[in-house]
């Protein structure tokens, strides 16, 4: 068995064979049929809904083959096949995509109805509580409804009518608000399963019956007989029972309806009971105990159980093995490529191993030559840092060379101011007499003697000069940071009130290049035309 699976599988990973497209538009149209016989001919609707399922494969999910089982096992259980729908029930479950919510919710309610059917209401209503929780989520009111009903009817078979009656009625009110007449029919028929007010549960049935009828709804009319033949026991009206009874069994003998005809047998028996015909009411009493024990015996729903467990059993041995199966597959195809891939990988390294050898001694060439270029980079790094130096000396000779000429023309200016002074006392001497003449040279050479201080007074001032050039620098750099080394310059010579022939002696330039550059001075320091310059770097 297993050479087989493995030669199967064997086969099927060499060979792809294509899945036919699938005639979706017949698949539909078997679907309606089978869903507008559901309740008129369950038969034709069971046949409707196998052939609409076995148009596709059965071993991928599909939610129309899920469907085409659905709407199979509702009817089978309309016909009283209670085990061949369950069955059926769990096999679809497998077929269902896991995020279509709808099918699994309508799943659970048909699983919830069946296993009431074969007296496990335990499960039953779990499974209906399901299926209620998940139509909930999705909005969807008519399904909710649809499983109120089913619930009613769970604690009916209870024994629990209070609760019956509040599931039915909630289901009722809801059908009624969206009109749907099918389900409304479902809802009175089941109102009329136990004793109430006669009249009223009457009036209930002929409602539905005329709604069924106007639907052709002829398994829904069997039971609306067998409920009205209820009624009519439950009010005392034996004949007219017996009549309703009669024209259920003849819908339900037409469709094949088996639990419909247990119903019939057993509600007979009341009648003759009640009107003293024991015979009949043994022999439908008879006939009903061997027809239920048909449709509920316990041992049946256990040995479907078992069937279904040993259905899995199989399923997962049989997936076992295929994956024992693929592991093996999986493994040689692994070694195969793995040995492969040692091969591959040898004849590389091989190839790797010659380019790196010849690549290294490449390699060990380009590093001797970056090496002397790092060398000769170093080198004229060397000699630039060098140059740096010199040029740094050479501005730092020339900064100081500046501020000496700048102190020694403001000296300059200072004698000469002063030389100005004893020349204009010297003209006033000359207007005066001999008499007035000699105090008034006295004063001139004393005035002289005053400015005489040597060296030491010189330098004094020289230095005076120069940390006051340094102290308006910082000023005027901190109001105009922008001012260039030259234009720094020019600003301390005209703070001293040198001419331009002055400046142009001391700089080298010619007077020209002065006006030019008192001009750019100017337009640094933001100066209007009215704006005297000298001024107002006096005032830095």
């Amino acid at each position: 068995m297993k050479q087989v699976l493995y030669l199967i599988f064997a086969v099927s990973l060499l060979t792809t064979i294509p899945l036919q497209a699938q005639d979706s538009k017949q698949a539909q149209t078997l679907l309606e049929q089978a869903q507008k016989a559901l309740f008129s001919n369950p038969k034709q609707a069971s046949y409707y809904a196998a052939q609409a399922a076995a148009l596709f494969p059965e071993d991928e999910p599909n939610e129309t083959r899920a469907q085409a089982m659905i709407l199979y096992c509702q009817a089978e259980q309309l016909l009283g096949n209670f085990d061949l729908s369950i069955k059926n029930l769990y096999d679809t479950q497998r077929y269902i995509n896991p995020a279509n919510k709808r099918q699994t919710a309508q799943l659970y309610s048909l699983m919830g109805r069946v296993y009431s059917k074969l007296g496990d209401y335990n499960k039953g209503i779990e499974l209906n509580d399901k299926a209620t929780s998940i139509f909930k989520s999705l909005g969807d009111s008519a399904s909710v409804a649809g499983c109120y009903n089913e619930r009613g009817v769970m604690h009916y078979l209870l024994d629990e009518f209070l609760v019956a009656e509040r599931f039915l009625q909630r289901a009722l009110t809801i059908n009624r608000a969206q009109r749907n007449l099918k389900e409304i029919a479902t809802n009175l028929n089941n109102l009329c399963l136990y004793q109430g007010d006669t009249e009223k549960k009457l009036s209930f049935i002929q409602e539905a019956i005329a709604i069924n009828k106007n639907l052709d709804a002829q398994w829904s009319l069997g039971e609306n007989y067998n409920n009205m033949g209820k009624q009519y026991y439950f009010g005392e009206q034996y004949s007219k029972a017996l009549e309703a009874l009669q024209k259920a069994y003849e819908y339900a003998h037409n469709i094949g309806a088996k639990e419909l005809i247990c119903d019939y047998y057993e509600y007979s028996s009341w009648v003759y009971a009640a009107i003293g015909d024991y015979d009949q009411a043994y022999k439908r009493l008879s006939q009903m105990y061997a027809l239920s024990k048909e449709l509920q015996s316990s041992n049946k729903l256990r040995n479907i159980e078992q069937e279904i467990s040993y259905k899995r059993y199989q399923d997962q041995k049989y997936a076992t093995e295929m994956q024992e199966q693929t592991y093996k597959i999986e493994l040689l195809k692994r070694n195969l490529w793995l040995l492969g891939s040692i091969l591959v990988l040898g004849l590389a390294f091989s190839i790797f191993l010659y380019k790196w050898y010849k690549r290294r001694k490449g390699l060990q060439l380009i590093e001797a030559r970056y090496q002397l270029e790092l060398s000769q980079r170093e080198i004229s790094e060397l000699k630039l840092h060098q140059q740096e130096l010199e040029l740094q000396n050479v501005q730092s000779a020339l900064d100081n060379s500046q501020q000496e000429v700048t102190s020694f023309a403001v000296f300059l200016r200072s004698r000469n101011e002063l030389l100005g002074k004893i020349r204009e006392m010297i003209k006033e001497g000359y207007r005066m007499d001999n008499q007035a003449l000699v105090p008034h040279l006295k004063k001139v050479n004393a005035f002289i003697s005053q400015y005489q201080s040597g060296d030491k007074t010189n330098n004094t001032l020289l230095l005076s000069v120069e940390e006051k050039n340094k102290e308006f620098i910082e000023k005027l750099v901190k109001q105009h940071p922008n001012l260039t080394q030259g234009e720094k310059y020019l600003a301390t010579l005209l703070r001293v009130n040198l001419s331009t022939k002055e400046i142009s002696m001391i700089t080298g330039s010619t007077p020209k290049t002065i006006n030019m550059n008192r001009y750019r001075l100017r337009k640094s320091l933001n100066l209007s035309t009215e704006e005297d310059l000298t001024t107002y770097l006096q005032s830095v």
